[in-house]
């Protein structure tokens, strides 16, 4: 018997893992859905180690992938059907990372993600902090964009601490801002005490829908996804905080009060049908402060909800 030909990927724990034991390549030809890492922590303000994030999310979608069948995809029986059939995905590796070279690092997100664009591959990223959302909407320059933040926190600090630090994991969503292509920006899951006066009057000032959790909870989801406009073309960013810190510990800068898996999940199936998403990120999350990796699970798992909900358009 010839043991190397035995197939073992049904096995969560066999084999090298990469993200939900798709191929590893960075060959872009016949691929629908390229994901990728990027191991970066260095704009955090609080507790580090969201640079093992894009590691620990893909052990934790190895018990995932187990359950996928060729071009049949994975069967999700709340749905009572296979979702992601036929779906052509590939783990494209983490992009290069330069510690301390803030800039460089900047250069190099964007321009990976548009490598992957112009491919006409769905870019699905994970970090790493949350500074990496400005380099990679950058990356759609070409495109006009509304903004859909799943988060705990605005990210709309212009100099987080007054130091400087444009490129920081709290000021993302105001860089974004600042690209002449973005339009509407929708914040949903904001709550907490770290969101400064400073960072909300900037936020209003652009502009921004601020959809608070005591909102989500008072009015509803189906009043949250109907405040949700509109759009021709969308980029989603999920910050894993949004989520309550009973299910969701592992993260950088956790606050009492947030939503839970089916809520996160309703809005995000739901964004499909508000336009075309061009691709999402999902970030912050830290397996250091993690409990028997269940928060890199629920980033996992949360990814096939949304990217299910996203190939059915």
């Amino acid at each position: 018997m010839d043991f190397e030909k035995i197939d073992r990927s049904h096995f969560s724990y066999s084999d090298v893992p990469t993200f939900f034991k798709f191929p590893h390549s960075k060959e872009l030809h016949n691929v629908d859905v390229a994901m990728v890492g990027v191991p970066l922590d260095q704009a955090t303000t609080n507790r580090a180690g969201t640079r093992f994030g894009p590691r620990s999310i893909r052990l934790a979608s190895q018990m995932y992938g187990a359950e996928f069948y060729d071009g049949e995809g994975i069967f999700d029986v709340e749905l009572g059907r296979f979702i992601l059939k036929e779906m052509r995905a590939i783990d494209y590796g983490d992009m290069p990372i330069f510690p301390t070279m803030t800039e460089l690092n900047v250069q190099s997100i964007e321009k990976i993600t548009k490598k992957i664009i112009e491919a006409n591959v769905f870019p699905v990223i994970f970090g790493g902090d949350h500074s990496i959302s400005y380099p990679i909407v950058k990356a759609f320059s070409n495109e006009k964009l509304d903004i859909i933040q799943l988060d705990t926190h605005l990210d709309f600090a212009n100099d987080s601490g007054g130091l400087g630090m444009i490129y920081s994991h709290g000021s993302p969503i105001k860089r974004i801002s600042e690209l002449g292509n973005i339009g509407q920006i929708t914040q949903i899951g904001i709550r907490g005490l770290l969101n400064d006066k400073n960072t909300f009057l900037e936020a209003k000032k652009f502009g921004t829908k601020i959809i608070t959790v005591q909102q989500v909870f008072e009015k509803g989801l189906n009043w949250v996804i109907g405040e949700i406009p509109q759009s021709e073309n969308m980029y989603v960013t999920i910050d894993i905080d949004v989520f309550d810190p009973s299910i969701a510990p592992g993260t950088g800068t956790p606050e009492p009060g947030g939503l839970s898996y089916f809520q996160v999940k309703q809005l995000l199936t739901a964004l499909p049908t508000k336009g075309r998403i061009l691709g999402f990120d999902l970030v912050e999350v830290n397996p250091l402060y993690d409990s028997g990796e269940i928060t890199s699970q629920l980033a996992a798992r949360i990814t096939l909800d949304f990217l299910g909900a996203i190939m059915d358009q």
